[in-house]
């Protein structure tokens, strides 16, 4: 009877913890990226070399592989003694599957998609600058005039496409209309132009625009625009075009034209 007992209180003991096991197991949230949706990233070519974020859920023994080692290295660093992070390395361009298991058999398997690294612009809005002793009827002229050589209208955009390693350059889609709609293709080089101001030296990049039948020397630089709240910063294409007018206004001192634009994402997910 006592050898009965005790076989039924082993037994008994052996599916209490097997059972407090399970149990610890389904308890487990599942493996996520901290703050991320885990299913998708987009990373872009060679502008983000590493990606790198915190690990949350599972049992916190992670181990990671890579279906294409050759686009994306991918391993599990430490962030503290109780966090680790997922590391990927950009390599080349394309897509991989990145899975990460712990002991505990729980699986976030992320698509990773590796694209070069793009600017994306809207033009929300025009303005135009003119100094030089003239008319008010003059500056309207000119104004009305000038807003007519901006060549993408309001509600159309700028696509760039780095395809270097400095990301100086590469390929330009000009939506003229409708961003997204009817693209004109050329290339595009961004140069550093320094000029000495009250303020300093200050460094301002300047958009070269190649296209088959037309070029554009854009120079970006931040628009002041006000709310109700405070002034705030937007950046604008601005395009010296006093050279179209000075033949016929010759007070003139400087005519630029301004488009303001907005940024849209420049993931790819």
């Amino acid at each position: 009877m006592k050898l009965t007992n005790t076989l039924a209180t082993v037994l008994f003991t052996l599916c209490t913890l097997l059972i407090s096991s399970c149990s610890n197991d389904d308890d487990l949230a599942p493996i996520s990226l901290e703050g991320l949706d885990s299913s998708n990233i987009g990373l872009s070519y060679p502008r983000s070399q590493e990606f790198i974020c915190t690990l949350q859920g599972g049992d916190g023994s992670y181990e990671v592989i890579c279906n294409k080692p050759d686009i994306v290295e991918a391993k599990i660093v430490p962030v503290n003694p109780s966090e680790k992070a997922l590391s990927l390395t950009v390599l080349a361009l394309g897509e991989a599957t990145v899975t990460v298991t712990d002991k505990s058999q729980n699986t976030l398997v992320i698509n990773v998609k590796v694209d070069y690294y793009t600017q994306n612009y809207l033009v929300s809005n025009y303005d135009v600058f003119i100094n030089g002793t003239l008319e008010d009827s003059e500056k309207k002229a000119i104004t009305e005039k000038a807003l007519t050589t901006i060549p993408v209208k309001v509600g159309g955009g700028y696509k760039f496409v780095f395809t270097d390693e400095e990301t100086t350059k590469g390929k330009v889609l000009m939506y003229k209309d409708k961003y997204g709609n009817n693209a004109i293709e050329g290339t595009f080089e961004i140069k550093i132009v320094e000029s000495d101001e009250e303020t300093g030296v200050i460094r301002r990049p300047i958009y070269e625009l190649t296209f088959p039948e037309e070029k554009y020397n854009f120079c970006q630089f931040y628009y002041p625009r006000s709310s109700r709240m405070s002034v705030m910063e937007v950046t604008a294409f601005y395009e010296d075009v006093k050279d179209r007018f000075i033949t016929d206004y010759p007070m003139i001192e400087s005519v630029y034209t301004a488009q303001v634009l907005s940024r849209a994402s420049d993931l790819f997910y």
